[in-house]
């Protein structure tokens, strides 16, 4: 990437510094660390509203953990995240981390319980290790099967995600951001020493340029189409027939490996007495964006209710409510970030295979970081690159 030197460009007239395309999860984040940085920036919105629920944030909530089953050599960018999220918190005067703690169950063999315990071991995390006894007696909801044992993650926690977005570009519009919502990007092109941003409603031009398109970056970066696929996520939520038992303070966000159909995710109410879980099933693939259909078949949410339904007790029976979310995928369930095939100025991120938003502040900051040209780079295991050099 050539060399970052704002506001020195020689092209004329650059609208910004930076043009960030798409305020959503990374989007959002990226446009907090350049206000911070004094950088002048504009952020483009497809949709009419930040914090949407149409992309990857949706769901209304989100789960945090630092115990961590996708790998322990996350450990310390979650702890980096955790710390972020407080500073976001501070800035913005918005809670968006509440700390429910996180709680794994399942036979401690299960390769995710096994990754949760040794992440734990490696990074010396304050980790309480649960038998079936002491599980059940702390937290009766949950249905046990013979061999469950409970890994409690005290620093873990339930985000909101819509707001943490309009926390973050808010606290950037109020630093001098310029945020555009309903602007569609038709194009990005290099033209020298700037970049053209070409929208619906006309053309921008910046010196970098940060593409966080969510599931439909590919669309603006044909380069990028092989990194990543658009799956369709399907949440379920069930009222609670005791509202007490399934507040954060009782009732932690988790994961569960007991199982075929015992294999979940689960979110305590978020202040409307309606529990969250997502089945962790085989995910479709969604070829046509602009065709994706939100409702969910009745076939699977009968499916849905009839697994719950033996594991979790205090529920309601049949689900209030069901809807599909759309989200970016990679082979190995990490994410992409860097230049695409025959850009200099421009970087992006995607893929993030459904557990980026914990990790939003801190990956958001390793691009700016990249787009700025300073810090340590990106992590091996987060480049776009590894991906070209695997289609290459």
């Amino acid at each position: 990437m050539t060399e970052w030197a704002p506001g020195h460009s020689r092209a004329p007239l650059l609208d910004a510094d930076v043009i960030v395309v798409g305020v959503g999860t990374m989007g959002s984040m990226a446009l907090w660390h350049l206000a911070d940085a004094g950088i002048r920036a504009i952020g483009l919105e497809q949709h009419a509203e930040l914090g949407h629920e149409y992309g990857a944030a949706g769901g209304r909530t989100r789960i945090f953990r630092i115990a961590y089953k996708e790998g322990s050599w996350y450990v310390p960018l979650l702890q980096q995240a955790r710390h972020l999220w407080s500073a976001l918190e501070k800035a913005t005067g918005t809670a968006l981390l509440r700390p429910t703690g996180a709680l794994s169950i399942g036979h401690p063999d299960h390769p995710d319980i096994a990754e949760v315990l040794h992440s734990a071991d490696e990074f010396d995390l304050p980790v309480e290790t649960l038998d079936g006894a002491q599980l059940a007696s702390r937290f009766p909801t949950h249905v046990l099967h013979g061999d469950d044992v409970g890994v409690l993650d005290p620093q873990g926690g339930l985000l909101l995600p819509s707001e943490a977005i309009r926390a973050a570009a808010g606290y950037a519009t109020e630093h001098g951001v310029d945020i555009r919502t309903g602007i569609r990007c038709t194009g990005i092109e290099e033209a020298g020493d700037h970049v053209r941003v070409r929208t619906a409603d006309g053309e921008l031009r910046a010196a970098r340029v940060l593409v966080c398109g969510g599931p439909w970056t590919a669309q603006l970066l044909p380069g990028i189409r092989d990194g990543y696929e658009v799956r369709r996520v399907v949440l379920h939520w069930f009222r609670a027939l005791d509202t007490d038992a399934f507040t954060p303070e009782r009732f932690p966000v988790g994961i569960r490996r007991s199982g075929e159909d015992a294999s979940f995710s689960f979110f305590p109410s978020a202040g409307d007495n309606k529990v969250k879980v997502n089945l962790h099933v085989p995910k479709d693939t969604v070829p046509d964006l602009s065709a994706f259909d939100a409702s969910v078949p009745s076939e699977y949410t009968a499916r849905v209710e009839n697994a719950i339904g033996r594991v979790l007790r205090g529920l309601e029976p049949k689900a209030a409510d069901a809807r599909a979310f759309i989200e970016g995928y990679t082979p190995d369930n990490h994410g992409l970030i860097g230049s695409p095939p025959g850009y200099d100025r421009v970087l992006s991120m995607s893929g993030f295979s459904g557990h980026g938003f914990k990790l939003s502040p801190v990956l958001a900051g390793l691009a700016v970081d990249a787009l700025l040209q300073r810090g340590d780079g990106i992590p091996d295991r987060l480049a776009l690159a590894r991906t070209l050099e695997e289609n290459a």
